[in-house]
């Protein structure tokens, strides 16, 4: 890996000093010079990024894909962006608080780069949207649904009742927020629940409460309640 790095810097170098030649000798034949300082000849790091996660998502919208894949395209492409998100507009953030004002190779300011951005962003997050819908509902037809809690009906739903009764409400571990406990620290990519909680008659507490959500949870629903349901059913339900 450090090799095939190596090489490419090598050859990325190689190709900036042939321009460079190339320049020198246009100028020496009376030719105009090509500015290779120029933001025009350069694409700009946050946006090709975005492009390609675009390029991930035509995947998912291709009907010639597999159905599966493409649900897997749609997953890959929403923890790309929570990841670009968290790293690189992150730092175009800190950089707009640090009062950074230096402009990228492509001649944008940080400002200019998250507002361009947020516009490409937007479309994605139509895009995905649309298909997440699409793929629902090929996926009820292929016989496997994806359901609310109230869509279940009563036996079905007390099975999954008493699977949180018994084995996640134990595990449960509010952490109130008052004065004397400021707001608590949020992991990165983690499900927490805000609950407002009401104090016994008389009695002083906090209104407030984080409760995190293991993934694990999840994990195990699926895993101890969902076959029965298939196995009954012909279809699974979450």
């Amino acid at each position: 890996m450090r090799h095939t790095v190596g090489s490419l810097a090598s050859q990325g170098k190689s190709r900036i000093n042939t321009m460079a030649e190339s320049a020198e000798r246009a100028g020496a034949q009376g030719e105009p010079l090509i500015d290779l300082e120029s933001p025009d000849l350069y694409l700009n790091r946050e946006l090709t990024w975005l492009d390609f996660n675009r390029r991930v998502l035509h995947e998912g919208e291709d009907p010639r894909t597999p159905l599966l894949e493409r649900v897997k395209f749609l997953a890959i492409v929403s923890s790309n962006l929570d990841e670009f998100f968290m790293k690189r507009v992150g730092g175009l953030k800190q950089q707009l608080g640090a009062g950074v004002h230096e402009l990228s190779v492509d001649g944008r300011t940080p400002q200019q780069q998250i507002l361009a951005c947020q516009e490409v962003v937007r479309e994605l997050k139509g895009r995905k949207h649309a298909l997440m819908q699409q793929l629902h509902d090929l996926l009820e037809e292929a016989g496997m649904r994806v359901s609310r809690y109230g869509d279940l009906d009563e036996a079905q739903q007390a099975q999954v009742r008493s699977w949180y009764v018994e084995n996640i409400f134990p595990l449960l571990t509010p952490i109130g927020m008052d004065p004397a406990h400021p707001f608590p620290f949020i992991s990165n990519l983690s499900l927490n629940l805000l609950v407002s909680a009401r104090p016994a008659s008389g009695s002083r507490g906090p209104t407030l409460v984080r409760i995190k959500v293991r993934r694990t949870w999840w994990l195990s629903t699926w895993t101890c309640c969902f076959p029965a349901w298939t196995s009954s059913a012909g279809t699974s339900s979450a």
